[in-house]
């Protein structure tokens, strides 16, 4: 007789699972006596070195004598669970059918050499950035009439930003989202053990945090307030436009389903 690990076989792995609710009973025989023999379904998982010898007679699994006994499944009924998967022929939804063209999927705008920079500024396109930096330069003299007279601040040298500027601020906050800090002002730190010195070549810590302050993206005399979405929603419709232009589906999508219900602080429902 040789010996070797003895794994559990797909009944024994069934035996557990189907006795998961019986751990209290387990635990009540252990704390009776340390020295009990265990189960012989748990034997390889309270040690899994040990060698247990294994016999050509050996039976298929405890299941066989069960007779359903306290809802135990039968051999019958582990064997036809066991072999239940299995592979299928393709999917056919119900309904008429659906004559999908795929002639028209895929990028609708290839460029030729594509750079960085133009693969996102097919998204972020310039009228866009361009709308964006006339509604921040508004919002700017809007917070600079609202100041006190003789209060100083980052506002009081408040230059008119440009598109080109805008782009550089917004690829930014990409870079940030992968180089994190605890705050902002790190990004600017000067300690050889924290400095970033990259993000101090595009912006000033005075100017970044300006261009941050004055961000604005709708100009708030014609906003629509009953949209919970009015500050934003320019640019909602932008980014959907560009993609739906740049870029056609084929016909398999993965859809990633959001079940979950959450409101927070805001006014309307979104699944997370």
């Amino acid at each position: 007789m040789s010996f070797k690990r003895r794994p559990l076989t797909n009944v024994e792995i069934l035996e557990i699972f189907f006795n998961s609710d019986n751990e209290s009973e387990y635990e009540s025989q252990e704390s009776d006596s340390d020295s009990e023999e265990l189960p012989p379904n748990l034997v390889a998982i309270e040690n899994p070195e040990s060698e247990v010898p294994l016999s050509t007679d050996e039976v298929a699994g405890p299941f066989e004598d069960a007779g359903g006994d306290g809802g135990r499944p039968t051999v019958d009924e582990v064997q036809e669970f066991c072999g239940s998967w299995k592979a299928t022929s393709d999917f056919i939804p119900p309904g008429p059918a659906v004559c999908f063209d795929e002639s028209q999927s895929g990028v609708q705008r290839p460029l030729p050499f594509p750079t960085e920079a133009e693969c996102f500024k097919l998204f972020l396109t310039e009228e866009l950035v361009g709308n964006i930096v006339e509604e921040t330069n508004r919002y700017a003299l809007e917070l600079q009439e609202k100041r006190e007279p003789g209060v100083r601040g980052k506002l009081a040298k408040w230059l008119t930003t440009t598109i080109s500027e805008m782009y550089t601020f917004l690829v930014t906050f990409l870079v940030m989202g992968v180089v994190k800090k605890n705050s902002l002002r790190e990004y600017w730190s000067t300690d050889p053990m924290f400095a970033t010195p990259f993000v101090a070549t595009l912006f000033s810590q005075d100017r970044f945090l300006a261009l941050l302050r004055c961000l604005h993206f709708v100009n708030n005399a014609t906003a629509i307030l009953s949209d919970p979405l009015h500050k934003i929603r320019n640019v909602l419709i932008s980014l959907t436009s560009a993609f739906g232009q740049v870029f056609v589906p084929y016909k398999d999508l993965c859809i990633d389903e959001s079940l979950m219900l959450w409101k927070g602080r805001l006014a309307f429902r979104q699944y997370i």
